[in-house]
């Protein structure tokens, strides 16, 4: 369990803080899926990928967290730092767009979130995301086409303006 620990703590930890924006949060619901990877290790298939499994159990804990309590909070907005480098202009600019992207993405629903920030993980093949979402690689790539266009529309969406 300790080399489990180990190498699936800090992809899953950092999983939930992308949907949460909290790191207290995030910490109780990664031990959470450890808890029940323990408890319900004999549902685990011989010669299955573990990893879909693992993540399948962190979206049910999400949900199960959610269901208990009040929606999560979404996004927060990032300290202001002055930068001091040269190319400071350029450094704020792309720092608009990671909030801007980030504000689009907490406005997704919740499984498209899901799908888009497990979609990026290098680990997780095409059969290991259908795996976790129950449905075959080709409505996999449907989903993630459609959750993309989403998050496009979002993120070039308008906003609106307060004084």
């Amino acid at each position: 369990m300790g080399l489990l620990f180990d190498r699936h703590y800090r992809p899953l930890f950092g999983f939930f803080m992308n949907l949460t924006r909290q790191p207290a949060l995030s910490e109780d619901l990664t031990q959470e899926v450890f808890l029940r990877v323990l408890r319900y290790s004999a549902s685990f298939k011989e010669g299955s990928a573990f990893r879909p499994w693992l993540y399948r159990i962190a979206r049910n804990v999400l949900a199960d967290h959610q269901s208990r309590l009040q929606p999560l909070t979404h996004l927060q907005e990032a300290e202001q730092v002055a930068d001091t480098r040269p190319d400071a202009h350029q450094v704020a600019e792309a720092h608009a767009d990671r909030v801007l992207l980030g504000q689009a993405l907490s406005r997704l629903p919740q499984e498209k979130r899901e799908l888009l920030l497990l979609y990026k993980d290098p680990d997780l093949s095409s059969q290991d995301l259908a795996t976790i979402f129950g449905c075959t690689p080709s409505t996999l790539k449907v989903r993630v086409h459609r959750a993309m266009n989403d998050l496009r529309s979002l993120f070039f969406q308008p906003q609106e303006v307060t004084s």
